[in-house]
């Protein structure tokens, strides 16, 4: 496979199908995706999900799309915890990503300034000691990528201290 023919799976499909996402097969990967890495199992994240049956809370803030993850992370005092838990909480994503893409789901993970906002993001309840860490994008995409399994090389550029 082509990196070029992950188009639509590392950035996410263009367009989605107008096919319901199941909040069973959300949770199933997020159970999976859970296992990402965090110094003291602290799991520091929290998950809010809707879908067109809660009406369109999303439109306008984004994309349109069957369904939307938005990926929470605890807010913790001690600056190093806090970093921890942003990473851990990007590796979740990572994970939900890869999991997802083998339930043919499509994934956009995306970030906008609203999500920045205290005032706009307690109507999602938001808490105030969590901040979105990512809104995902979820649906069934309109193209599949082609078929190949030839991944061509690529050249790591890294120094030695």
């Amino acid at each position: 496979m082509k990196l070029s023919d992950l188009d639509g799976y590392i950035d996410g499909p263009g367009e989605f199908l107008d096919r319901a996402v199941s909040q069973g097969l959300v949770l199933e990967l997020l159970n999976h995706a859970v296992w990402a890495p965090n110094d003291e199992l602290r799991e520091p994240w929290r998950f809010i999900f809707a879908d067109s049956q809660y009406g369109n809370i999303m439109q306008g803030l984004q994309e349109q799309a069957p369904a939307y993850l938005l990926v929470l992370v605890k807010q913790e005092a001690d600056q190093h915890k806090r970093e921890e838990d942003f990473a851990a909480v990007c590796c979740l994503i990572q994970n939900f990503r890869l999991l997802a893409h083998e339930q043919s789901l499509g994934v956009r993970c995306t970030l906008h300034d609203w999500m920045y906002d205290p005032s706009r993001t307690e109507m999602f309840g938001v808490l105030s000691n969590e901040r979105v860490a990512a809104v995902l994008e979820l649906g069934y995409s309109a193209s599949q990528p082609k078929e190949n399994t030839e991944l061509p090389e690529t050249e790591l550029h890294f120094e030695l201290l």
